[in-house]
């Protein structure tokens, strides 16, 4: 077994190197060192007053019951190597981060908000295919309305997506829900899902059968996606042929009907070694291996993802979408993927704005908004990682202040012929 040095708190004394204290001077970092205790604090997940060394120790006994594993495990939680979600942070017994749901069109919005409200109010976010309804628009819009009453109360804002496939006969007007930019007012993300003979039909300029028999044409529906794209950043755009398709909220992972995405994370940038000036890939498939042993006890269909992967580019020197940057992604990943899938879970990768604050580290494998970026770069890095992913990916393309729709059809047509699952573009409103 591979030993890791125990935890050892840093101690408050004047004199304590900066280093570990960057710009940093609240209590907190004498408590943990590598850990900002704030994010879960606001989630109510833990109070002011109590200690995050004893909290990992806590989940750690949990998630084990082989005392070298509790250690070594909680040590990895301290130091910042590995994380779980917050919402599992908040209920071990049920991890739940989101959760696909298919509503009854024959069933009242009453009753459909009844049945968010078991969700929303733990903090769970939900993914609804809307295909089904005749008036998706009337079902989102009021649904949005419930979730927006409820934000005030809740500690995690409500999250959700919509979808609904390409043929839909209502989809100009899903594609268009958000032009009034009115998106403080949303809860909803949308989606748009599209089959793979979509794009050949635009290019051949031909009509598509709506799923109530009527035509439209492709090129019709193409030109609104883009141009909403363009100007709001939304919808997204979901490659599959199937039109029931169900994710969660942030279309990390397709689901099966109220099959929820239950998450953990490796934070990338913890495992260069600034010694040696090289990533000790040793330590990260013990890492990888025991958080997925672990993780499995609680959430035996989870999903393992990763974050900090900008902040180890950062270390290493190299920039987002590089080739020599891709190649450390792939070694990565490839690692991760073996162990994970060695223990029966799967990869994922979903945002981590609530668990990067909480590891001092960068989300996701977002690259650094303030580096001017080629979204081909963007969509190669993606590309690299989605092979090692079972699920998806769920992660923005960022668009350049001069961007147009031509912009957009490539990224569109090149993240599908990569291989991309889904893809979304980042409009800074």
């Amino acid at each position: 077994m591979l030993q890791i040095l125990p935890f050892q708190p840093i101690q408050p004394y004047k004199n304590y190197n900066s280093v570990y204290f960057p710009k940093r001077t609240d209590e907190f970092c004498f408590e943990n060192p590598f850990i900002d205790k704030k994010p879960l604090i606001k989630r109510k997940i833990i109070n002011q007053n109590q200690d995050i060394n004893s909290f990992f120790d806590d989940v750690s006994n949990k998630l084990f019951i082989n005392s070298d594993d509790v250690k070594n495990f909680s040590t990895l939680l301290k130091h910042g190597y590995v994380s779980l979600s917050s919402n599992a942070y908040s209920n071990l017994d049920d991890p739940k981060s989101a959760i696909a749901i298919k509503l009854d069109p024959k069933k009242s919005t009453i009753s459909h908000c009844a049945l968010l409200e078991e969700y929303i109010k733990n903090g769970v976010g939900i993914g609804i295919n809307f295909s089904e309804f005749k008036n998706p628009i009337y079902e989102i819009k009021e649904i949005n309305k419930y979730l927006k009453y409820r934000e005030p109360a809740l500690s995690r804002p409500p999250a959700a997506i919509g979808l609904l496939p390409v043929n839909h006969p209502k989809i100009l007007d899903f594609i268009h829900l958000k032009d009034n930019k009115d998106y403080e007012n949303w809860c909803f993300d949308l989606s748009v899902i599209i089959d793979d003979d979509f794009l050949s039909k635009v290019d051949k300029n031909e009509d598509i059968t709506m799923s109530d028999g009527s035509k439209i044409s492709a090129n019709i529906i193409y030109h609104n996606l883009l141009s909403s794209m363009l100007e709001s950043g939304e919808p997204a755009i979901i490659f599959s042929d199937d039109e029931n398709y169900l994710c969660d909220c942030c279309a990390a992972a397709q689901l099966k009907e109220n099959q929820s995405l239950n998450l953990a994370q490796i934070n990338l940038s913890k495992f260069y070694n600034q010694k040696t000036k090289s990533i000790d890939y040793k330590l990260l498939k013990y890492a990888a291996n025991l958080l997925s042993k672990g993780f499995k006890n609680i959430a035996p269909d989870g999903f393992i993802g990763i974050l900090g992967y900008q902040k180890l580019l950062s270390y290493m020197g190299y920039n987002y979408g590089e080739k020599k940057a891709n190649e450390i992604l792939e070694n990565c990943l490839k690692i991760i993927k073996k162990e994970v899938n060695s223990n029966g879970l799967k990869t994922a990768i979903s945002p981590t704005g609530t668990i990067s604050r909480l590891l001092k580290t960068t989300p996701s494998i977002e690259p650094n908004k303030n580096q001017p970026m080629n979204y081909y770069l963007e969509i190669d890095t993606l590309a690299t990682a989605q092979k090692y992913i079972d699920a998806q990916i769920s992660k923005t393309v960022n668009l350049r202040p001069e961007s147009d729709i031509q912009d957009i059809d490539q990224i569109i047509r090149y993240s599908k012929q990569q291989g991309i699952k889904g893809i979304s573009v980042f409009k800074n409103q």
